[in-house]
């Protein structure tokens, strides 16, 4: 059984005896946020190495892979309000099929002797995150069904704020038209419903009061499933110095985001010259596809894989940010979240 013991790993890597590649095989590897089960929903085998994307059982399993979180993400522009929960169930059903496809590679772990038993065995436990409260439908009931279908996170809001809770993207560009900012009562409700559960809130994509709000009544540690440091890349979607202190005193984690928008300060505004030079073949992939869904966002990426590749950052200013966050506030606030095919 590798060990799953952060100390061990640090003093493995602090004597430089050990060769990297052992080191790695030596630790427990655990990925938080991995979004490859939309393709999985549009027909695509993950269970096969696939050219296009940046996961599948495949790559994983190289990767050495002892855990890995599927995001059960709902897109509110292509599902309707009364359709969320039912895409999110399909979602962690075709999870649990594909687990069945490969039992002695892929299991879902309802507990953590199962978790335990996985990693004996040499199984990737696949654990189901939620990403976005808006597939609750406002109702708790709903929230525990999916606690009992295996969801071990909620991640409180996508890019769009729910009734009950706001997002980072709205609080920052659109904050003088909501009606309200941060919690509501129900949001209260909701963050107390997960605690005694057991479940863990995810606060990436949430807003900065709504974040707040969440460490004022939280009464367990909190994750940030997929973002990064703004104080080294200045955007929305990642936390800053305050935030990340916070995460110390609650004992809870921030796993560190690896798209490049947020990990590199300059990729953003790079990444839109490429897209303005293929406007023209966008238009007509939209015309093609309809733009608000997830088959359009992946041959728009295809599209501009090439050189959007070449500008990428590199795996250093990933490092730079988990590096600033153990030297911040400790190596056992910060892991991974790569937002792996999202």
């Amino acid at each position: 059984m590798r060990s799953i013991n952060l100390f061990l790993f640090g003093i493995l890597f602090i004597s430089c005896s050990i060769p990297v590649n052992e080191i790695h095989e030596l630790s427990f590897v655990a990925d938080t946020h991995n979004d490859i089960l939309l393709r999985s929903m549009q027909g695509e085998d993950i269970l096969t190495r696939n050219p296009d994307s940046q996961s599948d059982l495949i790559k994983l399993d190289e990767g050495g892979m002892d855990l890995q979180v599927f995001a059960i993400w709902v897109s509110p522009t292509e599902f309707k309000e009364d359709e969320y929960f039912t895409r999110a169930n399909q979602m962690i059903t075709k999870l649990e099929y594909l687990c069945s496809r490969v039992p002695d590679q892929w299991a879902i772990p309802y507990n953590y002797q199962e978790l335990v038993y996985n990693e004996q065995h040499g199984i990737m436990s696949c654990m189901i995150g939620v990403e976005g409260g808006h597939s609750i439908e406002n109702d708790l009931s709903k929230l525990d069904h999916l606690y009992e279908r295996g969801m071990h996170y909620l991640g409180l809001t996508w890019n769009n704020s729910t009734s009950w809770a706001t997002s980072a993207k709205d609080e920052t560009e659109r904050a003088d038209s909501l009606s309200f900012i941060g919690l509501t009562d129900f949001g209260r409700e909701v963050v107390k419903r997960c605690n005694e559960l057991g479940v863990m809130i995810d606060v990436s994509h949430s807003g900065e009061r709504t974040f707040w709000d969440v460490i004022e009544i939280t009464t367990k540690p909190i994750i940030a499933s997929h973002s990064s440091v703004y104080n080294l890349c200045p955007h929305f979607r990642n936390l800053n110095d305050d935030q990340l202190r916070a995460f110390r005193d609650n004992g809870g984690v921030v796993f560190v985001n690896f798209y490049p928008g947020y990990v590199d300060s300059t990729y953003l505004k790079k990444a839109e010259l490429i897209d303005a030079k293929y406007e023209l073949e966008r238009k007509e992939l939209a015309k093609e596809l309809d733009s608000n869904t997830d088959t359009y966002w992946y041959a728009e990426s295809k599209l501009m894989k090439r050189e959007k590749q070449s500008i990428a950052p590199t795996i250093n200013n990933v490092v730079d940010h988990i590096e600033y966050i153990a030297d911040l506030v400790g190596v056992e606030h910060v892991g991974l979240g790569s937002d792996w095919d999202g």
